[in-house]
């Protein structure tokens, strides 16, 4: 998300080598900057004025245009109106060398001081303004949102329970549209794509720099309710409870939630079962000491553990204080029949495309595949009691025809928990919708991952 990149400060040497004529951009000045000024006329002095030595002082608002020539003018602030007249006159007729975005000539709004004294009228202007007269770069005010809608709750996780939040940031356009939209942060993927509809909806004023709107970058949130707020009713909705199958005395909140990546073959083949995992809160309210409980088959078992590794708590308090939550995670993998079909549902219609060879690669898509909402890969538990060894993985997947990830294989990985922890990440991004021909598609991709020992 980047904006422009205008210094705000003068070089004096630019200045006079400017006006001088010399090239207004030589090799070993920054090929970013402001406006120069290259051909300077002081005011003239309103003659009742000088008659009455009114002395004082107007500020001129100028775009400069790619040419470095004054495309509109205005008197931002005057002392006297007569002579707020008689700088914007002069100003008009100013010539600069134009502004600079990397090497571009690009349009900048700039503000003058203006000066008048009686004791100076009538003596030879030099070839610059004063020093403290010099043309400087209009501020910038940011730009921010004029309507922001409520996205709708996603039908799937109605049954859990979960409240969320979608943080994004994105680049407003200088006409007031939000572009190249980035989710920072999730409480879990299936809340992305609603709140980047009801993004769609949002307007908002652009950045200005001084008078001319500009390219900015903005952030915002999208807040998501259920109807339930009791901590321990939402970790039931989510099949985490205390280790002997009853709530926990002291609930911690659950605020991100990953769930597990279905084992590829098994998803495919129609297998199902189920898994239970063990796991502490610690006072980060991050979950360790992650124990596979059972499993009706073992990559069952470590994809919930990799999917708990991801999720975040926020530890409950007892008296005051945090209290500490052993709890135990349920996971059923229902099977998906190999018959089954039904365009509603996206992960039985991704699988019933995959079983019959319908998806394909991403040559030929209108545009490259565009990430919207990426997480990193947790470092396997496991492995940081195990000497925290550096290792990679590589992960194929689904982007769907919404821009979900799904139905992520563990290609290779030199550590069957990196390619566990690699598969869960993948299985939380969102792309912008892949399309081929103007159509939304399913496409295949691969991505390596590197995984670098933790500090701690």
């Amino acid at each position: 998300m980047s904006g422009r990149r205008n210094s705000l400060g003068l070089l004096s040497l630019a200045v006079g080598l400017s006006a001088l004529g010399a090239d207004p951009a030589p090799a070993n000045l920054p090929i970013s900057g402001a406006a120069l000024l290259r051909t300077w006329a002081p005011p003239v002095y309103p003659p009742d004025a000088l008659k009455e030595r009114l002395s004082g002082e107007a500020t001129i608002r100028m775009v400069v245009d790619e040419k470095g020539n004054v495309a509109s003018a205005r008197v931002l602030d005057a002392t006297d109106s007569g002579l707020g007249e008689a700088a914007l006159a002069a100003a008009k007729k100013w010539v600069f060398s134009p502004a600079l975005d990397d090497g571009k000539p690009v349009a900048i709004s700039m503000d003058a001081p203006v000066e008048f004294s009686p004791d100076q009228a009538g003596k030879k202007p030099g070839f610059l303004p004063p020093a403290d007269q010099t043309p400087q770069p209009s501020p910038r005010t940011p730009g921010k949102p004029n309507e922001s809608y409520a996205a709708d709750y996603p039908d799937s996780l109605i049954d859990r329970d979960i409240s969320g939040i979608v943080r994004f940031s994105c680049t407003i356009a200088p006409g007031g549209q939000a572009v190249a939209v980035r989710v920072i942060v999730a409480s879990h993927p299936d809340f992305v794509i609603p709140a980047l509809h009801s993004l769609e909806k949002w307007t908002f004023t652009p950045a200005m720099q001084g008078d001319l709107p500009v390219q900015s970058e903005v952030q915002g949130e999208i807040s998501f309710q259920s109807t339930v707020r009791d901590s321990g009713k939402v970790l039931a909705a989510n099949h985490i409870t205390a280790p002997d199958g009853s709530e926990p005395p002291v609930p911690p909140e659950l605020r991100v939630v990953a769930d597990p990546a279905w084992p590829f073959d098994s998803v495919v083949k129609g297998e199902g079962g189920s898994a239970d995992v063990t796991f502490t809160v610690d006072a980060d309210g991050q979950p360790t000491d992650v124990q596979v409980k059972s499993a009706t088959k073992p990559e069952f078992g470590k994809a919930l553990a990799a999917s708990v590794e991801a999720s975040y708590f926020v530890r409950g308090m007892d008296g005051g204080r945090a209290a500490p939550a052993r709890l135990l995670k349920h996971a059923d993998f229902t099977a998906i029949p190999p018959d089954a079909s039904d365009d509603a549902d996206p992960l039985i219609r991704l699988v019933a495309a995959v079983r019959a060879k319908q998806v394909g690669g991403s040559q030929g898509l209108d545009e490259k595949p565009t990430p919207v909402f990426r997480v990193a890969p947790a470092y396997p538990g496991a492995l940081r009691a195990n000497g925290r060894p550096a290792g990679s993985a590589v992960i194929d997947f689904i982007i769907d025809r919404d821009g979900r990830a799904r139905l992520p294989q563990i290609i290779s990985a030199t550590q069957e928990e990196f390619g566990w922890a690699a598969a869960t990440a993948v299985s939380q991004w969102v792309f912008k919708a892949p399309m081929r021909g103007g159509q939304p598609v399913d496409v295949k991709v691969r991505i390596p991952f590197s995984f670098k020992p933790p500090a701690n």
